[in-house]
């Protein structure tokens, strides 16, 4: 009945969620019979004894008045040879399905409606009663709802007085406490085997999430959890698959980081390798003419490792939340001019037409060097990437919760691969002739996610656009007069 574990090694065991539900309602359903019975028992049980009490005083009063009738209808008859009052006796015992009989005021037998001795459970009753036996009022033993003893005292002849005595030998089987008791268990029985397949269908889900979590352990990184259902477990569901989906993203990430890493740094250290052994090469020939100029291509190709290296780590940082952002308020229209200003000589040199459209009356708060290292990414791709007398458009306009910055380039349109792997890590645009690493629009993204922003590619009929959304804050960021920084990690 208990659900099985699988884990790895091939040992099982039983399911802790499972029992510990099972358990829990079968307790809270025991807990809940035990009051529901003693409700009923403090409630409909007084009442049913209230009942038999009238029941059996009102039985005592007939037989009482049959008995003493019959007796005076035979007035010179002793009452031990009434044969008229030994069958009242016989007849009484089988009506209440009980032993009856009558003894006289010392207590000696007088008759009864059965063979053998008088049990001691009715001796018992008898001594118990003995010090009532000057009352002239019935006397009834009730036990668990039921009648046990009956005592009526009754006149005999010429003033003598007797005791007419009924035992019921054993407690009816169809007792209203007793059915009702079975009725109760049996109901909580039902309840409880109903408990087990709704005890599964909890635990079922739960346990295909442990099996798919080890097998995407195991290296299964394509693996999704099959919970279909939508209360709460099936929301975990979902954000268990979403976040196997981002696992796998951030693995395959990392495998294709590795591998560009490798390849963008293999080329300038073989052009490395080459100058170095061309001057090697001249040096044994005793020529030294050159060399300058083949020291320098190995100096710019190691300030090419360095910048690539540097940008790594910058993206590295980024993905791990350990950049601490110095958060300040920014004017954006200034940093644009500063940048814009900067790239004028390349702007000039492609004979761009830059058109400019900045209306920005309100500074937002965050990392100054960080969105100016986010939007020189941007605008140097634009000019980079612009061909010859093209055409770029920067636009910055404010809005309730920040600030909208676009930056678009008569490059020709994107491919819907292109637009959507525009900012990952080491990806290029083919073909092309523009060098780079291929990080600066990873790293902007990065940015700008960190500043609680957003940005996107598409195409456009003016060409490639780049948009961006800045936050007038970054999420988290709570301004103080003393600090206004705050450390991320």
């Amino acid at each position: 009945m208990g659900n099985r574990l699988y884990v790895r090694g091939g040992v099982m065991k039983r399911g802790k969620l499972y029992s510990k539900i099972f358990i829990s309602f079968v307790i809270v359903l025991i807990i809940t019979e035990i009051v529901i019975f003693g409700l009923f028992i403090l409630t409909e049980g007084r009442r049913a004894r209230s009942r038999v009490e009238g029941y059996v005083n009102a039985q005592s009063t007939v037989v009482r008045q049959y008995v003493e009738a019959t007796i005076r209808s035979e007035p010179h008859v002793g009452v031990s040879e009434n044969s008229t009052l030994r069958k009242l006796i016989h007849d009484l015992g089988n009506i209440y399905q009980a032993k009856v009989w009558m003894t006289g005021a010392d207590g000696h037998l007088i008759m009864r409606s059965f063979k053998g001795p008088i049990p001691d459970d009715a001796l018992k009753f008898q001594e118990n009663h003995a010090l009532n036996r000057t009352s002239f009022e019935p006397y009834h033993h009730v036990r668990r709802g039921f009648v046990r003893y009956v005592h009526i005292p009754v006149e005999l002849q010429k003033g003598e007085r007797g005791n007419i005595h009924l035992l019921f030998e054993s407690t009816r089987k169809h007792h209203s406490g007793g059915l009702f008791a079975l009725g109760i268990l049996g109901i909580g029985l039902v309840i409880v085997l109903l408990v087990i397949p709704v005890s599964r269908r909890i635990t079922n889900p739960l346990n295909r999430l442990r099996d798919s979590a080890l097998k995407i352990a195991d290296g299964d990184l394509t693996h999704r959890a099959t919970i279909k259902s939508k209360d709460e477990i099936g929301e975990l569901g979902h954000a268990f698959n979403h976040m196997a989906a981002q696992l796998e993203r951030m693995i395959r990430g990392g495998r294709e980081l590795t591998a560009n890493i490798s390849h963008e740094l293999r080329t300038p250290l073989t052009r490395i390798r080459i100058a170095e052994e061309l001057i090697r090469e001249k040096l044994n020939r005793g020529e030294h003419q050159n060399m300058e100029s083949h020291l320098d291509d190995i100096r710019e190709d190691i300030e090419e490792l360095d910048r690539l290296v540097g940008q790594v780590l910058v993206l590295s940082k980024m993905d791990i939340l350990e950049t601490t952002f110095n958060i300040e308020p920014v004017d954006i229209s200034e940093l644009l001019g500063d940048i814009i200003e900067r790239l004028t000589l390349s702007i000039s040199r492609k004979d761009l037409n830059l058109q400019t459209h900045i209306v920005h009356d309100y500074p937002v708060s965050g990392d100054r060097e960080g969105l100016r290292t986010a939007l020189s990414n941007i605008l140097d791709n634009a000019v980079k990437f612009a061909p010859e007398k093209g055409r770029i458009e920067i636009s910055a306009s404010s809005e309730e919760d920040g600030v909208r910055i676009s930056v678009t380039n008569s490059f020709g349109a994107l491919s819907m691969d292109d637009l959507a792997r525009l900012f990952d890590p080491f990806y290029r645009v083919k073909p092309t002739r523009v060098g780079g690493s291929g990080l600066g629009l990873a790293i902007t993204k990065k940015i700008i996610e960190r500043h609680g922003g957003k940005i996107e590619a598409m195409n456009t009929s003016e060409g490639l656009k780049i948009r961006l959304h800045i936050p007038s804050h970054p999420p988290g960021f709570i301004p103080e007069k003393e600090s206004n920084t705050i450390t991320e990690s």
